[in-house]
């Protein structure tokens, strides 16, 4: 008997499903078909910026603070990532340009900031500033306290209370 009732509820299903499928509603005479309007090209994207070479190298730089500043299109070459149950954020525009400063709620819970600009790995464990100044400017990265720096192809590492990196803009 269930086998019977299961039978007769799939037919029914099957009849409903194969109703649905029917051909489509014709057109009237009085309906124009669809004009086709063909679309506009999009704008291509504008061209890359001319950018410095100088953090092309995969590098690592642990420092208390670090500070990233460069031209627009700076923040088009720099990642960071922030929890925020560890992390503050601020961003704000100043006359020097656009800032955003990155902090660690609390300087004891061993939490550090970290951020990747172009190949290089940065590791800030008080503060880290990126700040995207107006004009031709050259691309500054400084690291203060107790940093260090190591390029990881060669080996060189560089140690000492400010490390300055400046990377010039190609003509």
């Amino acid at each position: 008997m269930q086998y019977r009732s299961r039978t007769l509820t799939l037919l029914t299903l099957a009849l409903c499903l194969l109703s649905a499928c029917g051909a489509p509603a014709e057109r009237s005479e009085s309906e124009a078909p669809p004009e086709f309007v063909p679309l506009e090209p999009p704008e291509p994207p504008p061209a890359p910026r001319p950018w410095t070479q100088s953090f092309r190298s995969s590098a690592l730089l642990v420092a208390d603070e670090v500070r990233i500043e460069g031209p627009k299109g700076l923040l088009d070459h720099i990642a960071t990532r922030i929890e925020p149950d560890f992390h503050s954020y601020t961003a704000e525009t100043l006359p020097e340009g656009f800032q955003q400063t990155f902090e660690p709620l609390r300087n004891d819970a061993g939490i550090d900031i970290r951020a990747y600009f172009d190949a290089l790995e940065v590791v800030a464990l008080r503060r880290l500033i990126v700040l995207e100044r107006p004009g031709e400017v050259d691309v500054v990265v400084q690291a203060t306290g107790d940093a260090f720096w190591r390029e990881s192809s060669s080996g060189r590492e560089k140690r000492g209370p400010l490390l300055r990196f400046v990377g010039t803009r190609p003509e």
